[in-house]
């Protein structure tokens, strides 16, 4: 290849570049725009930090971002599960291994709502979508009112701040589906 073929190439690649990104961007950016628009729990800039960096978010569609939010909400609550039977193996106060035991429960119900809300959400199904993830949003915030009932500090704050943001983006995402 001469020269001057591989500079034409390289400068078509370039700009091709150049205007993809702008819209893969654009499809994370305007649905979580658009969820925080409708929805004052969402933090946008929360949204388009956990989706973007999700292989295919840059190039899915409302639908798929939808699935992708539902599926991240799944991967924390995986984690959030996982956390709870570590500190759970190591916890011998009392009140917190009842506080634990009670968000192992909770948990335990997040992830079997959010098994059936990701199916529901490829198949068109966004009702029952929509009923699980509802159910979703409250469980982290049931899990942090058993340490505020016993006045123990929650060694899951965090987690459950972040489960509850997925959830409220992954029904927001549902909502505008439809």
């Amino acid at each position: 290849m001469r020269p001057s073929s591989i500079c034409i190439l390289l400068a078509v690649a370039v700009l091709l570049h150049h205007h993809l990104l702008p819209g893969v961007e654009a499809s994370v950016e305007k649905a979580c725009r658009d969820a925080a628009n409708s929805s004052p729990n969402i933090n946008y800039d929360f949204c388009v930090a956990e989706l973007r960096p999700y292989p295919g978010s840059g190039s899915a569609d409302q639908k798929s971002l939808t699935v992708i939010a539902a599926s991240l909400t799944k991967d924390k609550a995986t984690s959030a599960s996982a956390k709870v039977k570590n500190l759970l193996a190591r916890t011998s106060d009392p009140k917190t291994k009842q506080c634990l035991e009670s968000c192992e429960t909770v948990y335990d119900d997040l992830l079997s709502d959010l098994e059936t809300s990701i199916p529901a959400i490829k198949e068109g199904r966004l009702g029952v979508a929509k009923t699980y993830l509802s159910a979703a949003v409250d469980a982290p915030g049931t899990c942090e009112d058993g340490f505020k009932e016993l006045k123990v500090a929650s060694p899951l704050t965090k987690e459950d701040s972040d489960l509850t943001q997925m959830c409220t983006i992954a029904l927001a995402f549902t909502n505008m589906l439809g």
